[in-house]
């Protein structure tokens, strides 16, 4: 069964700085994950084998949401906590 991996936190910047600080954490996610990140302004989509989904940022917080396939979802936890990981290293 697929599941939803969503994760939000504070980016404790402004937006335009959010903004700017999403670009590094597209390119971490597609050398640790091989998913395509195509940033846009304040937002992005993700794709890649077995999960797609996207990124928005607000002015306060920076959210994931991805939708994982089957074999994706096995490891769901495993991919939330490296998201998790990713947006604390990149938003401090």
């Amino acid at each position: 069964m697929a599941k939803t991996v969503s994760v939000k936190r504070p980016h404790n910047t402004t937006k335009e700085d959010a903004q700017a600080k999403l670009a590094g954490l597209a390119r971490e996610l597609e050398s640790k994950y091989g998913v395509k990140v195509n940033v846009q302004g304040a937002g992005a989509t993700v794709s890649g084998k077995g999960v797609s989904g996207g990124c928005t940022i607000d002015d306060t917080h920076v959210a994931i949401d991805l939708k994982l396939g089957l074999p994706a979802s096995m490891v769901a936890g495993k991919i939330e906590s490296g998201v998790e990981k990713a947006i604390s290293q990149h938003f401090g």
